[in-house]
């Protein structure tokens, strides 16, 4: 979870589970279900692996390395010394296979970068975008890396005793390179800023690494300059002290900084407040993280009398399907116990909606990994128990979909690097691919009369 694992730095996508991914490593193996060919491309400063079916992935990590690091060559003024290895899979299903690391990634692990090898390693999760953003991020941790410690295991051995980089400075800074100043950093900025969680910026921890570190950099690139970035960067090398390299690139401590970036958050957002509505003036919270111990509650989907919904919740240490009342907000139990079992190891809660009901309200189905492919189950809401399922020859498979008359499902389904509609018949089991591009087609949804399929691309 973005944290160092000895040798390993990680980028995830989720709000503030530092502490549950630790809790969700204890006791789980790692299986390799597959035996994998690997081949490989080379391009003017990376070899680039992938396995059977994944070459368009290679193609397209190539153009985007490549692209990401006359960027951050520029940013950085830093030219690289030593090759950089890229190891691309198909899918996170695949990727929670590698050996490179001898933990097993959880599915909020987007990517990681063992530098004592000067690897980067990375899935794709049928989002262009979304994997354009990790190779980027995972990139970053590699240049900047290799330009603080140098190349070879005793080079960077010794370069680590000498330096250490808290999380929020290469974290932080791997955020901004690769994303800029995006929209959903600015979310979650606002939000921390106008809730009044933002830490000084030394105990910028968690996820708050992540977005308040990218926001850290945007700040000092705004306020003092974008050359300011590699300047920064050659001063903490040179000096080996990340206090002491800020002092000699922009003249303040972190202390100062951090001052400054805080007032600058609040003159940012501060105006926001005359705008809003408070939630509880315009809608009835459901659930409670203080009071449950939970990180996280997420797709909720309501049935079909609107009395009820389902969600996604972390407050058990794994990740669980509850039942929650909509017109009391009392919690009606458990459906699914997520991350127990073969067949739901994981209940892809990063994919958007990932439930949905059946038009009589007496079902869900959903997706999960169960073994090296994905499952559709269908769920007895009443006995609580799954009552199928359905295997694809996919590499993934998320956001079903269940049709207005209760016969047919709607998915996205990945296969070799393309993501794409596909339209199930609960009866027959028979599959028919609905779109056919290179574009990441998901989030499908059904008009009323269900004559129509809307879906994200």
């Amino acid at each position: 979870m973005g944290r160092y694992r000895q040798i390993v730095l990680s980028v995830a996508f989720l709000l503030g589970l530092a502490s549950v991914a630790v809790g969700q490593y204890f006791g789980k193996n790692k299986v390799q279900y597959t035996y994998f060919h690997w081949q490989y491309i080379q391009t003017r400063h990376f070899d680039i692996y992938y396995t059977d079916g994944g070459k368009k992935l290679a193609e397209y990590v190539a153009q985007k390395a490549e692209e990401g690091y006359e960027h951050l060559s520029q940013d950085f003024r830093y030219e690289l010394l030593d090759r950089i290895t890229i190891i691309v899979y198909r899918s996170h299903n695949d990727f929670e296979q590698t050996n490179v690391d001898l933990s097993p990634p959880e599915e909020s692990v987007g990517g990681f970068t063992e530098f004592f090898k000067n690897r980067v390693v990375i899935p794709y999760e049928g989002q262009w975008e979304q994997f354009r953003h990790v190779i980027q991020h995972e990139l970053t941790h590699a240049v900047q890396m290799q330009m603080m410690y140098g190349t070879g295991v005793m080079s960077i051995v010794m370069g680590m005793t000498r330096l250490q980089l808290p999380l929020w400075f290469v974290e932080g800074i791997a955020e901004y390179e690769s994303l800029g100043w995006d929209t959903d950093s600015d979310m979650f900025m606002r939000d921390a800023t106008l809730n009044g969680y933002v830490p000084p910026i030394p105990y910028l921890n968690a996820f708050m690494a992540y977005k308040g570190g990218q926001s850290v950099w945007y700040y000092i690139a705004q306020r003092y300059g974008q050359e300011k970035i590699g300047e920064i960067q050659g001063k903490v090398k040179i000096s080996r002290n990340v206090e002491n390299g800020f002092r000699r690139a922009i003249g303040l401590s972190i202390e100062e900084l951090s001052e400054r970036w805080h007032k600058y958050l609040k003159k940012r957002y501060w105006p926001d407040i005359a705008g809003r509505d408070e939630p509880e003036d315009v809608a009835k919270k459901l659930t409670d993280h203080k009071k449950d111990g939970s990180f996280v509650n997420l797709s909720p989907v309501m049935n079909p009398r609107g009395d009820k919904v389902a969600f996604m919740s972390d407050k058990s240490g794994y990740f669980d399907v509850y039942l929650v009342s909509t017109i009391d907000g009392k919690l009606l139990g458990k459906v699914v116990s997520g991350q127990r079992s073969g067949s739901l190891e994981e209940l892809h809660w990063l994919k958007g909606r990932n439930l949905s009901w059946s038009p009589d309200g007496k079902f869900l189905i959903l997706s999960a990994k169960a073994g090296p492919k994905d499952e559709l189950h269908v769920v007895d809401v009443a006995k609580k128990k799954i009552v199928n399922s359905y295997t694809f020859d996919l590499d993934g498979v998320y956001n079903p979909t269940w049709s207005p008359k209760g016969d047919k499902v709607v998915f996205s389904g990945m296969v070799k690097g393309q993501s794409d509609l596909y339209l199930l018949d609960l009866q027959s089991r028979k599959l028919t691919k609905l779109t056919d591009d290179v574009f990441s087609d998901i989030e499908p949804a059904w008009s009323p009369d269900g004559q129509w399929i809307a879906f994200a691309s």
